[in-house]
């Protein structure tokens, strides 16, 4: 008799080490839920837990420079705020009627209660997205 496939979607297990050369942020209890915190300045890295989930993202909007964890979240998305931006915290992807590139993410694995962030992106961000729609009337002062 032939058993049939079964395959699991619950995903890869969670880690049971923190990964090589991760930023240790602190106990995920201390992380507050639906808020965004900065983490580290250099790269300038900001978080936001859902339940037990969290995400990593550049602090940075990538459009005017503004400090994204001063943003307001809603849901998987936040706010830039300065021009209103809105960009998604799991992809990074820019979202709305404004569209800019995406920021660069972080890889974040929760070991035993502990939240631990690879500081290196997983993809930078001018690999997905080419420039804000208003970059050319900055640089050069005048419309295209």
């Amino acid at each position: 008799m032939k058993v049939p496939f079964r395959r699991d979607h619950s995903g890869p297990p969670p880690p049971t080490a923190p990964p090589e050369g991760a930023l240790r942020v602190g106990a995920l209890a201390d992380v507050p839920e639906g808020t965004v915190r900065r983490i580290a300045d250099r790269p300038a890295i900001a978080l936001v837990r859902h339940g037990d989930t969290v995400h990593a993202f550049e602090d940075r909007c990538p459009h005017a420079g503004a400090l994204l964890s001063r943003g307001t979240v809603a849901g998987d998305e936040i706010t830039c705020p300065s021009h209103r931006g809105i960009f998604r915290v799991d992809t990074g992807k820019s979202l709305g009627d404004f569209n800019c590139r995406a920021l660069r993410t972080y890889a974040v694995a929760v070991v035993d209660g502990i939240v631990y962030v690879d500081t290196c992106a997983r993809a930078p961000r001018d690999a997905k997205r080419g420039k804000c729609p208003d970059a050319e009337t900055r640089a050069t002062g005048r419309s295209a």
